[in-house]
């Protein structure tokens, strides 16, 4: 019964509790909550260490030399899944919670105008709408839309709908980095687990039979 809880612990509840409280404290922090939001991150980093020292070691004192490799692979897909669920999907996810979906028609557009950024130089378009509501009246992006243009708008006008336009970014980048991810880490976790679960019973320790 132990071998089996062992497993469990390895291969999914440690692994999949560190992301949790990932997402967790990233949560707390965007609604304000910092201290409970930095605990529950160092309770992540806490979890995360253990769950490493279960994929290296199984919690088998002098074991760990067989699974060096995967147990480092796990590290490094641990901490690029966290950054993907905790610092982009979940701030991007909190964003766009309750944002609905409005098509506007174009009244008019200009010709851009160039701008700097990060990345160098790009254009930036502004578009005069006609919306229900009346809102948004007018939107800047990086495209030039004519006819009509499908917008993500904040019912209660806090959040633009060019920042509701970047979180549905992050929120996708979140989704297709960090789940994918974190199926990896399951994966490579419940296969440490499963694999120690058969080759370290008393059956397969026993002698072979001599012919």
């Amino acid at each position: 019964m132990l071998r089996v809880i062992r497993v469990l612990l390895v291969g999914l509840v440690l692994p999949l509790g560190a992301l949790a409280a990932v997402g967790g404290g990233a949560l707390l922090m965007g609604e304000g909550r910092w201290g409970w939001g930095i605990a529950a991150f160092v309770g992540a980093v806490v979890v995360g260490v253990v769950a490493l020292w279960g994929i290296f070691t199984m919690f088998v004192p002098g074991a760990g030399e067989e699974a060096a490799g995967i147990g480092w692979v796990s590290g490094f897909v641990l901490v690029f899944a966290a950054v993907f669920v905790g610092g982009i999907g979940v701030p991007g996810w909190m964003t766009l919670a309750g944002a609905e979906a409005v098509r506007c028609e174009v009244v008019s557009v200009d010709d851009g105008v160039w701008e700097d950024g990060v990345d160098g130089k790009y254009v930036t378009y502004s578009h005069v709408l006609a919306c229900p509501g009346g809102y948004p009246a007018t939107y800047h992006v990086n495209e030039q839309y004519v006819g009509t243009v499908d917008l993500l708008v904040d019912p209660d006008r806090e959040v633009a709908p060019e920042d509701l336009r970047a979180a549905e970014f992050m929120a996708a980048l979140g989704s297709w980095g960090g789940l994918p991810l974190a199926g990896l880490l399951v994966l490579l976790s419940a296969g440490r687990a499963i694999y120690w679960f058969r080759t370290s019973g008393p059956s397969s320790r026993e002698p072979a039979p001599r012919s």
